[in-house]
């Protein structure tokens, strides 16, 4: 048996209180989704007949970052206030689409 699970192609963003309420197991399904939702788009973009991982613009990476919680808030608002530029621009044929997934995660 297979079990397939994608995310909503749309930005969904959850309210804080609806954020409050899910238990930890809800938070592993929804996680777990969105992984296999980076895996699929990753695999599908290397079954290409031509992949160039640089000039495509492919990156992936992951950085410890040492931030107080006033730095953490800023560095959410700034990354927020970059993208927002870019949210609503619609397809065209001067456009490829890109996926921008992001994970922050408390470290010990």
């Amino acid at each position: 048996m297979e079990k397939f699970y994608s995310l909503q192609e749309q930005n969904t963003e959850l309210l804080p209180e609806e954020l409050a309420a899910l238990t930890g197991a809800d938070h592993q399904r929804h996680f777990t989704a969105f992984v296999v939702s980076l895996l699929t788009e990753f695999e599908a973009y290397l079954q290409r007949d031509e992949i160039d991982i640089v000039k495509d613009g492919v990156g992936y990476r992951q950085i410890a970052l040492h931030l107080s919680d006033e730095e953490l808030a800023e560095l959410t608002q700034s990354l927020n206030q970059v993208l927002v530029k870019f949210l609503h621009q619609k397809p065209s044929k001067q456009r490829k689409r890109f996926l921008l997934s992001s994970i922050l995660i408390p470290g010990d």
